[in-house]
């Protein structure tokens, strides 16, 4: 077991690296650039809210370390600005993780209700277009609420219904769409798909390469936990993550999982995608000494060797 000081400072000396002065973060202070065994990538639309501009958060990322980012707001920018946003990937070599690709989904767009399935594909073509633009790989969809008109085996065979008529979709833009299942007991009562064995077998019967599942361990602990044998017995399901610890949706370390040990569970199955850290920093949240705590977190997580 480890122990909460060794955990908090047992990665140290792995945050030696390279410095650079962030322009952002405070004139006294330096981001340290670290070399993840993971792709991390920070919401940057919450974590790094001290900066104006999208693009312009994407250097503070990059300043410590960060090979890539996410931003679930990108639908609702305009295409200008998606192509300012690729520009600035391009010059920092970065990449971007997931979106919501239905954010419209908790009432109008949902995947179990029949009668929402035409405004769920309008949406995700519109979706499409900033693909097009960003060339993210990955883009989240969310099943909506559950529909009271049927019997969960027939919203199930909705849902599958609605996800093969998605990745014909999908296909023609080269994305993987990732259905995630989110917890019904603290943040979203009412949701239909909550946990990961459900989805799994969904995505068996959906049987396309393109549709996977988003595993968010936040969600997934309130729910379930047994985290890292359903990390492993789902891994050929799960195309990307995301981090947040329990209670709180906080940053690793602040609450009861051992991400250490998860994270090191994820590196070990050969994950190669992305860790989307979703979630707040306990304290200072989007500003720069928030954020300098986040990055020390992920860097203490990550020394899992």
């Amino acid at each position: 077991m480890i122990k909460r000081r060794e955990f908090l400072t047992g990665g140290a000396v792995a945050l030696a690296g390279i410095s650079t002065v962030s322009k952002f973060a405070g004139k006294t202070s330096a981001a340290v650039k670290h070399s993840f065994k993971l792709k991390y990538a920070p919401h940057a639309s919450g974590l790094v809210r001290y900066i104006k501009n999208m693009p312009d958060r994407l250097d503070e990322c990059a300043s410590y370390g960060f090979k890539a980012f996410e931003y679930n707001g990108l639908a609702g920018d305009t295409h200008k600005q998606a192509e300012e946003l690729k520009k600035r990937m391009d010059k920092l070599g970065m990449e971007m993780g997931v979106f919501t690709a239905n954010p419209n989904g908790w009432k109008k767009t949902g995947l179990v209700n029949p009668e929402q399935r035409s405004a769920f594909l309008d949406e995700l073509k519109r979706s499409m277009t900033y693909v097009d633009i960003t060339q993210n790989k990955f883009v989240t969809i969310i099943t909506g609420s559950g529909y009271e008109k049927a019997t969960r085996g027939e919203q199930i065979a909705n849902l599958i219904d609605t996800l093969r008529y998605a990745s014909d979709i999908a296909e023609r833009h080269n994305v993987t769409l990732c259905v995630e299942p989110l917890n019904v007991l603290v943040d979203h009562p009412g949701y239909f798909l909550s946990y990961s064995d459900e989805a799994y077998q969904i995505l068996k019967g959906v049987n396309r390469q393109n549709i996977k599942m988003l595993f968010d361990i936040y969600h997934q602990q309130i729910m379930e936990g047994n985290l890292i044998n359903n990390i492993r017995k789902f891994q050929d399901e799960i195309s990307t993550f995301h981090v947040g610890d329990n209670p709180g949706r906080h940053e690793p370390g602040s609450g009861e999982i051992n991400y250490r040990n998860v994270f090191k569970a994820i590196y070990e199955i050969g994950h190669k995608g992305f860790l989307g850290l979703e979630f707040s920093a306990s304290s200072d949240n989007g500003k720069p000494e928030g954020f300098k705590k986040v990055v020390q977190s992920i860097v203490d997580a990550d020394n899992f060797l």
